[in-house]
């Protein structure tokens, strides 16, 4: 399946139209019709550019804690002026614009996975992607998205829910934290010693 088809079939699209976030193809094209900068993506949130389907824009998606979102809305309302809203399966999708830089963001939020909140965003706006970077936005552990999991449980041949999860959101954001970010990450979500031991054995090597 190519990136394309990946990510429409991520965002649950509505079956009469292909669709990104609730937009066609065609209206993504014509709004996002500046040349991306090449230039070296910040490593957090991950993103990958939608080129290859002749949309000047880049998809990416976050898991933040239910009481981040007030702060990602804030940064937001900082770097755009809201423009449109629409609906996706019955969640409001949010257009934004920057009046002077031509930076433009489509977004949409969900509590429904992990028991954290989901963002999907597209944006041209490397400004805004490099600002979430610094951010820092923890993804919840996977005892805060499958509580009641068992740490002994976590790794190996993961399936379903939790293989989708450390593969989208865990491992990229987890790997690339230094010892004394973990440290603090561990005490911020209040990580036992059997999650901690399962963590790095995990990803001690990574």
């Amino acid at each position: 399946m190519s990136l394309i088809k990946k990510i429409i079939a991520l965002v649950k699209p509505e079956p009469s139209q292909e669709q990104i976030a609730g937009y066609s193809k065609q209206e993504l094209k014509s709004l996002f019709s500046r040349p991306l900068a090449h230039t070296n993506l910040p490593p957090q949130p991950p993103t990958t550019s939608l080129e290859s389907a002749d949309i000047c824009a880049f998809f990416s998606q976050l898991l933040i804690e239910p009481k981040d979102l007030v702060e990602f809305e804030l940064l937001v309302e900082s770097h755009f002026r809201k423009k449109a809203e629409r609906t996706l399966n019955n969640l409001p999708v949010f257009q934004y614009e920057s009046a002077f830089a031509g930076d433009r963001l489509i977004y949409f939020a969900s509590t429904r996975e992990f028991n954290s909140v989901t963002i999907r965003l597209i944006t041209n706006s490397l400004d805004f992607l490099t600002m979430l970077n610094r951010k820092k936005f923890a993804v919840p552990p996977p005892w805060f998205a499958f509580q009641g999991y068992e740490p002994s449980w976590w790794g190996g041949s993961m399936q379903g829910a939790q293989e989708y999860y450390d593969n989208n959101y865990f491992f990229s954001f987890f790997t690339q934290l230094s010892e004394a970010e973990k440290q603090s990450y561990y005490y911020k979500f209040h990580a036992t010693s059997e999650w901690i031991e399962r963590l790095e054995l995990m990803y001690g090597d990574e």
